[in-house]
């Protein structure tokens, strides 16, 4: 009877296969002309010796060797005791990691006890002001205690999660506070620093350093952890020239609460999307705290891992160390109607290759065409699922093609990797078409306020530039859809609302006479309303307009949505007078409850005589209207070829 079983199932199996032969399908199309962060690296914390889950030396080699059986990771992050007897217990395993050219960095978690307004290591209580050049000493003093055992680290951190109070070692900080300590300190540490290390990348822990001058020139990396963190990025990091790194993290709730094996269809996709999230919010590394536990890259023998064996979550963080490790994060955007895929593109240091890491965290097979940059006629698929620990695959085509067609399995993480062959004759020349388009997706102020030089009027009032609130303002959503960032705005019933620019005395849009056309896309928010585009003079005389629905929509829940596609719209119009102008996207009063709207993409093009186009920025950060060759935003001192004021220059 159960051999009959078993052949009934092999039926039923067969047959679903073939009402299954549809597969899902999908589309990645890249860009590898928008840039975003350089990545630096991937790795995880060593405990010190007694803990009973610390690293010899076999261990620390399958952790950063390169080799086919081992991880390939490339950072090390270790402890500072607040005991200088103790400050040996780093020194074997940072040889080791430096043996395979990894980044070493050390975090204390409590100064010494007599430094302290609470008198102990533990319990929180903060560094008393008066000892602030003695924890720098004491810092700087490790730096050298490792450099003359032969075992040189590269950065140290300031604290460690200076804004949570833990009955184990803890010291509570400011972001004051901490300003104030590498404005007067920071110099004396003769290593980079990373800081704050922040719980939750707690915005009030790192803006003061990152606004102050001084202080953030003593910064290196803006490091933080990612319990509570909430999808964000942080383009004031970007701003002021810093890295964003994820310098800890773990999942071990539901292996301790619920008892049970770690699962590989939940579990490995809830710490391989974790990865893949960072890197999509611009940052340049991820760590993970133990790198030998259950829930680490090697196993300690609990639930269901084996001793100094790698787990899944080892071969997850080595598809990213190996592959991704150096390259730079390119735009990309997907379309997944069955919203099982997460994915991320990079380019490689030589400009010859393309990166993509695709999750499939569902049960279905997708069919996913990639849309390269380049022609291809091979490279490489590697794959891990749960049978499977980084597989190795030739990608190989008789002919040249930048649409090659990838069947991704059930549960499955991939890396692809895609080798040039030939420039694709049907795109421009590399940096043309951004050069005359720019595309402004609000990406520069991240989410939740209104940017520089916008207004928006909605039923409690007009809001201005600067304010953060919930209401007006802009919004996040996937970074892998067509829209990271979109302006939100509504009517309500006492009403109309709208979002503008140009009103602002101290951020005019001053055009001359001639032939314009104004692009942007729009998507409803929760409903389809009609919305009115216009341009105005600053008496609010309407030149041209514009007005339909949009054919999208997302439903209301937040940053979770991804955008895959929307509505584009363009309104051209010719300026005889130079002066002052306004754009304005404005909804009709509402009938119930709000109107609400979402733009984005907004570009300005100036059609010239000459038959060239020049853009005319609408955003204008405390940068200036300065960028490269991209699209993106950059500060004005940059050198090299540069647009400014709409215009390509070289910038010495």
């Amino acid at each position: 009877m159960a051999n009959l079983k078993t052949i009934f199932i092999s039926i039923a199996s067969l047959l679903s296969l073939g009402l299954n032969a549809a597969n899902n399908e999908a589309k990645i199309t890249i860009d590898s002309r928008v840039k975003y962060q350089h990545v630096t690296g991937f790795g995880g914390f060593s405990p010190s010796p007694q803990w009973s889950y610390w690293l010899g030396d076999s261990e620390m080699d399958k952790l950063f060797g390169k080799g086919e059986t081992q991880l390939g990771l490339n950072i090390l992050r270790i402890y500072i005791s607040n005991n200088k007897n103790f400050w040996n217990s780093g020194v074997a395993n940072t040889k080791r990691a430096k043996k395979y050219g990894a980044f070493v960095f050390a975090s204390p978690w409590s100064p010494p006890a007599s430094w302290k307004s609470n008198g102990e290591t533990a319990n929180g209580g903060s560094l008393k002001e008066e000892n602030y050049a003695d924890w720098a000493k004491f810092l700087n003093d490790y730096y050298l205690y490792m450099k003359g055992q032969g075992a040189k680290i590269d950065a140290v951190s300031i604290q460690n999660e200076p804004d949570w109070k833990a009955d184990y070692e803890s010291c509570i900080w400011t972001g004051t506070q901490m300003a104030k300590f590498l404005k007067e300190q920071g110099s004396k540490i003769q290593c980079k620093i990373i800081a704050p290390e922040a719980i939750h990348f707690t915005p009030s822990m790192h803006e003061p350093i990152l606004n102050d001058p001084e202080a953030c020139a003593e910064l290196d990396i803006l490091g933080g952890h990612f319990y509570g963190w909430n999808g964000s990025s942080y383009p004031l990091a970007a701003k002021k020239g810093k890295e964003v790194w994820m310098t800890e993290f773990l999942i071990n709730e539901r292996q301790q609460n619920s008892k049970v094996n770690i699962d590989w269809k939940t579990d490995g996709f809830l710490f391989a999307r974790s990865v893949n999230d960072a890197m999509l919010a611009n940052m340049s590394a991820w760590v993970h705290y133990s790198l030998k536990r259950y829930y680490g890259c090697l196993g300690d023998g609990e639930y269901g891992t084996k001793n100094n064996t790698i787990t899944k979550r080892g071969y997850i963080l080595s598809h990213y160390a190996k592959y991704v490790s150096g390259t730079t994060r390119i735009r990309h955007s997907l379309e997944d109607a069955g919203n099982q895929l997460t994915s991320s593109a990079y380019l490689s240091v030589t400009g010859d290759s393309v990166v993509v890491m695709l999750l499939n965290t569902g049960d279905a097979t997708y069919s996913t065409t990639i849309d390269l940059p380049f022609n291809t006629l091979g490279g490489r698929q590697i794959v891990t699922t749960e049978a499977l620990n980084m597989k190795k695959t030739a990608l190989a085509w008789e002919e040249e093609t930048h649409t090659p067609l990838m069947e991704v399995e059930p549960y499955s993480v991939n890396t692809y990797i895609f080798v040039k062959s030939s420039t694709r004759e049907d795109l421009p020349a590399e940096g043309e078409e951004i050069a005359k388009v720019f595309e402004d997706q609000f990406d520069f102020y991240g989410g939740g306020c209104i940017p520089t030089g916008w207004k928006s009027k909605y039923e409690g009032g007009t809001r201005s530039a600067g304010t953060y609130d919930s209401g007006p303002r802009i919004m996040s959503f996937s970074p892998e859809g067509l829209v990271p960032y979109a302006f939100y705005f509504r009517s309500g019933t006492d009403g109309v609302g709208y979002a503008s620019y140009g009103e602002d005395a101290k951020n005019r849009l001053t055009l001359e006479p001639g032939n314009y056309t104004l692009y942007y896309s729009l998507v409803g928010w929760k409903a389809k309303p009609n919305v009115t585009t216009y341009i105005s003079t600053t008496a609010n005389k309407r030149l041209k307009s514009v007005s339909g629905a949009p054919k999208v929509m997302v439903s209301a829940n937040g940053s979770a949505s991804r955008i895959t596609s929307t509505t584009d719209k363009e309104l051209e119009f010719e300026i005889t007078e130079e002066g002052n102008y306004i754009l304005k996207w404005q909804l009709a009063k509402a009938s119930s409850n709000l109107s609400e709207m979402l733009v984005s993409n907004i570009y300005l093009v100036k059609h010239e005589d000459n038959g060239e186009d020049t853009i005319i920025p609408l955003n204008l950060p405390d940068t200036g209207n300065t960028f490269d060759l991209s699209g993106r935003r950059v500060n004005d001192s940059q050198t090299g070829i540069v647009i400014k004021n709409g215009k390509k220059i070289l910038k010495k």
